[in-house]
């Protein structure tokens, strides 16, 4: 029987630990996407405005808020109201959100976007959609200027313009 000296094998059972923790906090994390570029400023922002509306369709809103395991106290008052008009008519609604709202939800779309230890996959097309909608009225609002009115996002693609609007103190469409 041949032994090997005691510190090889305790190098390999090392080596193996190691790659065993590593392949564990991969599966656990799983594949993570960085943030999309400017996600910290846009917190940064998001945290100081009054409010920021957001229409979109009830059961987007529903899915992309929706944790069955982690309630998030923060929406407990960011309540959908039916939009009037013809975009109520087919089924959109309106959500006011404070500036503390606006960085939660899109904190837990980025989650759900990247794959996250707290992400869900399968609302990831939907967040992406509302991320999308939302990032670049938040990057255009400037401190100290304060908009001509609450900024606003709407994700209805069926109606919506397919680029921003060019003023920057109107809210968006997208």
């Amino acid at each position: 029987m041949i032994t090997q000296p005691p510190s090889r094998s305790r190098d390999r059972r090392t080596a193996r630990t190691a790659l065993t923790l590593v392949s564990l906090l991969a599966l656990v994390t799983g594949c993570t996407d960085d943030p999309p570029a400017g996600h910290e400023e846009r917190l940064h922002k998001a945290a100081g405005v009054a409010a920021f509306k957001i229409t979109c369709a009830k059961d987007m809103w529903e899915r992309t808020t929706a944790l069955p395991d982690k309630p998030i106290d923060s929406f407990q008052d960011a309540k959908p109201r039916r939009s009037g008009g013809a975009a109520g008519e087919r089924g959109l609604v309106e959500v006011t959100l404070t500036g503390s709202q606006l960085v939660d939800y899109l904190k837990q779309l980025n989650e759900d976007m990247s794959g996250g230890l707290l992400g869900r996959g399968s609302v990831e097309p939907m967040s992406r959609r509302m991320y999308e909608a939302i990032a670049p009225v938040v990057d255009r609002i400037r401190k100290g200027a304060p908009p001509a009115e609450v900024p606003a996002a709407t994700v209805d693609d069926a109606v919506a313009p397919a680029g921003p609007e060019t003023s920057p103190s109107a809210s968006t469409s997208t």
